[in-house]
C-alpha cells in the first residue's frame, strides 16, 4: 500500500512544527486543555504523535505511532513509547488500547477510513477514539487551505480538510457512534492568538474541534 509522503516533510522540518507549538503558546494551552477535557482513560495510542507536544502526560501508559522518526524522537523524551509506522498499518494486536487519539492527523493520510478501521480493531470493546481536526468549513480551515494551495505552508500543501459532516460520516461506517465534541479556537486566524476555555460542544465556525466517539 502506498502511503502518504507527507511524513518526509514532518521528519525534515520536525523542528518547525514544534517551534510553531512554542512561539503560540495560547494556541497550544487551548488544543491541550480541549484535548484534556474529552474523556481519554487506560491505555492510551496517539496516531500520529509528531512530537507529543500535545498529547503528552495523558496517561501513565502512553503510546505514539508516527511515521517520522525524527518527531519520534522528541515524543520519547516526553514519555511515549514510540513506534514507527503509518496509522493504516497498525503493528497491534486486537482490542489492546482503552482510547486511542488523532490530533489533525486524518487530513494527512492517504486512506483515511483504512486508518479509522484500523483504530477500530486495536480498541477494546467501548473503547473510546477523540478525533481532532481543523474544520473545512471553518476560517480557519479556510486559511490552511489558502496557504495549501499558494504554496505558503510546508506542511499543508498535502493535506485534505473534512467538514464535521464527513468526519462523522467516517466514524459511522468504520464502526464508531459519536458521542461528545469539544471546541476551541472560536476566533479568526487573523485574530492575535489568546487564550479561551475550551467549549464542550460544538461550536460553528470554531478552528480546533474534537469529537469523541465510541467502539460500536
Amino acid at each position: 500500500m502506498e502511503m502518504n509522503s507527507s511524513y518526509r516533510v514532518f521528519d525534515k522540518y520536525y523542528w518547525k512544527y514544534e517551534n510553531w507549538y512554542l512561539r503560540n503558546y495560547n494556541i497550544m494551552k487551548a488544543e491541550r486543555d480541549c484535548i484534556k477535557s474529552i474523556g481519554l482513560y487506560g491505555k492510551i495510542l496517539d496516531v500520529g504523535v509528531g512530537t507529543g507536544i500535545l498529547t503528552y502526560g495523558l496517561s501513565k501508559s502512553m503510546v505514539g505511532v508516527d511515521p517520522s522518526e525524527k518527531m519520534l524522537l522528541y515524543a520519547s523524551r516526553r514519555g511515549f513509547l514510540t513506534i514507527n509506522s503509518f496509522g493504516e498499518d497498525l503493528p497491534f494486536i486486537d482490542n489492546y488500547f482503552d482510547s486511542v487519539i488523532v490530533v489533525v492527523t486524518i487530513c494527512f493520510v492517504n486512506d483515511p477510513l483504512k486508518m479509522l478501521s484500523e483504530i477500530n480493531r486495536v480498541l477494546k470493546k467501548n473503547g473510546t477514539l477523540v478525533t481532532c481536526v481543523v474544520p473545512k468549513e471553518s476560517s480557519w480551515g479556510i486559511y490552511y487551505r489558502w496557504l495549501k494551495n499558494s504554496g505558503k505552508s510546508l506542511f499543508y500543501k498535502y493535506a485534505r480538510f473534512y467538514t464535521i459532516q464527513e468526519l462523522y460520516y467516517m466514524l459511522s461506517i468504520t464502526g464508531f457512534i459519536v458521542k461528545d465534541t469539544c471546541s476551541t479556537l472560536l476566533y479568526p486566524p487573523s485574530t492575535p492568538p489568546t487564550y479561551e476555555v475550551p467549549v464542550k460542544s460544538l461550536v460553528p465556525d470554531s478552528g480546533f474541534v474534537c469529537i469523541r466517539a465510541e467502539k460500536k
